[in-house]
């Protein structure tokens, strides 16, 4: 099993992260190496630092774009996009393309339109392609070595307002309310967007069930850190493996 903690954040970079730090040292240099050639066809720099807070080891994942970002993605750019990336990679998983699908499903909700008639702003550009094609290869690279079952937490969304594309927002954004929908989530006390439509979509993919008791026996541990504080604090995904 595999235990996600979200309690202090969800977000694409700080759960790939994560899952990165579950992998063992050759799985993680050769899945580093193969995102980075991939962002960097793109002409995105892919970055993936050692952090440490509060005596608390961990990964961050961030990405340096050298042009204007993409907006304004359409449905079927954002999976050719997505196809591309996991071919690159060498994901045959389905898991990446379910990620997405949650996604579009819960912008077309939100804005009551078709499908393929919704246009992706900040989740369609390469960063969020890129971190949705690594928690799909990661994913199934754990899943080989037999933790096939993942658990989540209760989410923390945040609280307060957000500022998208759109204008400003009240947290959880509607596609994130609707991706949470069945999903154990609160607030928080902290103001500001803990968890992110990339990061609900991805848990509503892989998690089979959600539970608060946090394993007190583990065979590693891993922290994925984002780059938002909140109070004093980073954001952080934490997984356990059991």
């Amino acid at each position: 099993m595999i235990f996600i903690d979200s309690r202090e954040g969800l977000s694409g970079d700080m759960l790939l992260g994560a899952m990165i730090g579950l992998l063992d040292d050759s799985a993680r240099r050769r899945t580093t190496d193969l995102l980075g050639l991939a962002s960097q066809r793109r002409g995105v720099m892919f970055q993936i630092m050692e952090i440490e807070e509060d005596c608390e080891k961990g990964l961050g994942i961030s990405y340096t774009q050298r042009e204007a970002p993409q907006r304004d993605a359409s449905y079927d750019d954002c999976f050719d996009r997505l196809g591309e990336i996991e071919k690159e990679l060498g994901s045959d998983s389905a898991i990446g393309k379910k990620i997405l699908a949650n996604i579009f499903e819960a912008e077309a909700e939100a804005h009551r339109l078709p499908v393929r008639d919704v246009h992706l702003h900040e989740m369609g550009r390469t960063q969020a392609m890129m971190n949705i094609a690594g928690i799909s290869l990661v994913s199934a690279l754990l899943s080989k070595d037999g933790d096939e079952e993942f658990v989540c937490s209760t989410i923390t969304t945040g609280r307060g307002v957000v500022v998208v594309s759109h204008g400003a927002i009240r947290i959880p954004a509607p596609a994130s309310a609707f991706l949470l929908r069945g999903l154990k989530n609160e607030q928080g006390s902290s103001p500001g967007e803990r968890a992110t439509p990339t990061g609900i979509a991805a848990v509503k993919t892989l998690v089979s069930t959600q539970s608060d008791d946090v394993p007190d026996r583990f065979s590693r541990r891993s922290i994925g850190f984002g780059t938002k504080r909140f109070g004093g604090r980073l954001g952080r995904t934490t997984l356990y493996r059991v």
